[in-house]
């Protein structure tokens, strides 16, 4: 057996990290091993969590701008803020916040599915096809936005009804040992 100690690997900074993501960016189709280091980097790195985060916010900002121009665009996304500090997304639990990102998603693309609902319903020159298929899509966006509010609504309401957690752990001797807490939300 050798004495010598293995050092662990420096930390990987940001700067690293938004050159390795930038670098598989330019490659349209990177290796199962290049993106499986990368994703073992992010994981690695808290500092480059957010950059995980802020890809649902990016992809909220592609379907705002596909949705609506200039002044709602920006009224859409100030209703988006609203809505996030509603759901008081900076505190919640991950799980809470991904389900917060989707209620977001779902909103905007109720939003969409109205509007092209509303334009085939007012424009008379619109066959019945297109208004019924465009009805199909307002109806399947609001079942998964309230399918997406029920959800946050579940979670939520388990761990608020959760007032302890108790953990069994026995060992080789067969003594049980018992640990009781609060959980708090």
């Amino acid at each position: 057996m050798s004495d010598k100690i293995t050092p662990a690997k420096p930390p990987v900074s940001l700067k690293e990290i938004r050159a390795l993501e930038s670098e598989l960016t330019k490659k349209k189709n990177p290796t199962s091993e290049e993106s499986w280091h990368f994703r073992n980097l992010v994981a690695a790195t808290p500092e480059a969590w957010t950059s995980a985060i802020i890809m649902m916010e990016c992809q909220r900002q592609r379907l705002v701008e596909k949705t609506s121009k200039g002044a709602s665009s920006v009224l859409i996304l100030c209703e988006l803020d609203v809505l996030k500090k509603q759901f008081n997304y900076e505190a919640a639990p991950p799980i809470e916040r991904l389900l917060i990102d989707q209620i977001l998603m779902t909103h905007l693309r109720v939003i969409d599915a109205e509007a092209h609902y509303n334009a085939s319903i007012v424009n008379e020159s619109v066959s019945l096809t297109v208004g019924e298929y465009w009805g199909h899509v307002l109806s399947s966006a609001q079942s998964r936005y309230l399918k997406a509010i029920e959800s946050l609504a579940r979670v939520q309401r388990l761990t608020r009804n959760t007032p302890t957690l108790q953990i069994n752990i026995a060992n080789d001797s067969s003594k049980q040992v018992n640990l009781q807490a609060e959980v708090k939300p």
